[in-house]
């Protein structure tokens, strides 16, 4: 279980937000008249129950202490059995809407969250007027525009993760999601048509936010995404450059161009038009745990070895000389099986066995598990000619990099 309090996002916004306008005029001399809009990313599926104003019910006094009524991480786990109810609805009726998400449903993702939250929290589900994705509530609520039937829905989340696509229509049929349970068809009406690549604007900036931040009020605020999505563009996504966002767990992106074919790639977490930028599809893969693997790692020490040590030390081993082999499954596999009940192993520990060869492991794991993401892309023809790393962990580990 993994739920945050959706005020978090707001003071998180503005204090993250107030420092780059103030480092922009010291470190650039950009000054906040200059500045020409706001993108929004956040993490995802990261769904959030709201009333009809569009406040997240975590934000009620009502609902203050009930973790059911906050935002539910994407790392989120809990609903698992959902998940492979969704892939077997689908896969029974052939469906289509699996095709563009991997050909399995996440626990992490949109409508898994969803159905959990019914059966476990059905007051919750109850109050809920409509779900909207951390990636949009941001957006609409610093424009004053958080009322469900107004946001601007992005369709990075909506594809990559609810399902949505032109192709049958917006989001899955209420036929669908009401063999799944008859609220869940009834919710589709208080959800949305439509969703826009983040060419499109979500609103402009309220003078509330603006005064806050310290910017002129009615900035352009684009349509929210995903910050992998978001973080490929910063570093340079392209066709044939995969971009890797390595942190707690990584999201893999690149891009191809929507106007040429391109194949279902099974075990992909999505295939999305517009969802990176526009007029290409975003393709996402990506690894559950990665930097949590080495927190773990460096937690087994007594003396909470630091990670700067273990990278020194694993650094000058030589690949596989410590005779380990470690899977790296500690919080599921994402890609390309798509399991988030799958577990982790470290196969070859003997009474000698090092914490800096443990550490070592791990990260020789997370190359074996990019190297079968870049393997499944590169076999459905999407070929791979440059990897470029960003993220925490790339900034701060040479070995890893």
């Amino acid at each position: 279980l993994a739920r945050q309090h959706p005020g978090d996002y707001i003071t998180g916004f503005v204090r993250a937000s107030k420092k780059a306008v103030r480092d922009a005029f010291d470190q650039h001399g950009v000054l906040p008249e200059q500045i020409v809009g706001i993108g929004v990313d956040t993490t995802g599926s990261t769904p959030l129950p709201v009333d009809a104003s569009g406040t997240p019910l975590g934000m009620l006094d009502a609902f203050r202490d009930d973790p059911h009524a906050q935002a539910w991480l994407w790392k989120d786990h809990t609903s698992h059995e959902e998940a492979a109810e969704i892939t077997a609805l689908a896969e029974s009726r052939g469906e289509p809407y699996l095709a563009k998400c991997g050909s399995a449903y996440s626990s992490e993702w949109f409508w898994s969250k969803i159905l959990r939250c019914r059966r476990v929290a059905p007051k919750v589900f109850r109050a809920a007027s409509s779900w909207v994705e951390l990636a949009d509530f941001v957006p609409a609520w610093i424009t004053g525009n958080a009322r469900p039937d107004r946001i601007v829905r992005g369709v990075c989340a909506a594809g990559h993760k609810a399902m949505f696509s032109p192709t049958w229509g917006g989001l899955p049929s209420e036929s669908f999601l009401g063999a799944l349970h008859p609220d869940l068809a009834a919710l589709r009406g208080r959800l949305y048509e439509h969703a826009v690549d983040s060419s499109h604007p979500a609103g402009r900036l309220t003078k509330e936010f603006a005064r806050k931040i310290g910017v002129p009020e009615g900035l352009p605020v684009a349509a929210g995404a995903f910050d992998a999505h978001h973080g490929a563009v910063g570093s340079g996504v392209a066709p044939g450059v995969l971009v890797k966002i390595i942190g707690t767990s990584t999201c893999d992106i690149t891009v191809w161009p929507s106007d040429e074919p391109l194949a279902d790639i099974p075990g992909l977490c999505g295939v999305v038009d517009g969802s990176v930028t526009p007029g290409m599809y975003g393709l996402e893969a990506g690894q559950s745990a990665v930097g949590d693997i080495f927190n773990w790692v460096a937690s087994l020490s007594s003396t909470k070895a630091k990670h700067e040590a273990l990278t020194r030390d694993a650094s000058a081993l030589r690949p596989g000389a410590s005779g380990l082999l470690t899977l790296d499954w500690h919080n599921g596999n994402r890609t390309v099986l798509v399991n988030p009940r799958l577990t982790g192993l470290v196969v070859g520990q003997t009474l000698h066995t090092t914490h800096a060869e443990l550490y070592r492991s791990a990260i020789e794991a997370t190359a074996f598990g990019a190297r079968v993401i870049v393997d499944r892309m590169e076999d459905y023809g999407v070929k791979i000619s440059k990897i470029t790393h960003c993220g925490g962990i790339a900034e701060k580990s040479a070995l890893v990099n």
